[in-house]
């Protein structure tokens, strides 16, 4: 799980999407590994949004790990409110 982890976290790093790019800036309290969590969250809920999915961050479980599911879910639930806005 901890390779794992850090194989996702240096992934998400060089991942250069617009969505990742639109992210808002992290909360100040994140670390870094929570706030690459964040981002990726964020990046997901817009493409959902995008594809008329439900709000549902569960449905990416894979794509978290657990210790992170916090950042990650709020991540998400910021990218669907922009998405949201924008429509």
């Amino acid at each position: 799980m901890k390779v794992r982890s850090i194989a996702f976290v240096l992934a998400a790093a060089l991942f250069s999407s617009a969505a990742m790019a639109e992210a808002p800036a992290c909360p100040a309290n994140m670390a870094k590994n929570e706030c690459v969590y964040f981002k990726e969250g964020y990046a997901v809920a817009l493409e959902d949004a995008k594809a008329s999915l439900s709000n549902a961050y569960q449905r990416h479980e894979d794509s978290y790990d657990s210790r992170f599911e916090s950042a990650f879910s709020k991540g998400y639930e910021q990218g669907w409110k922009d998405a949201k806005a924008k429509k």
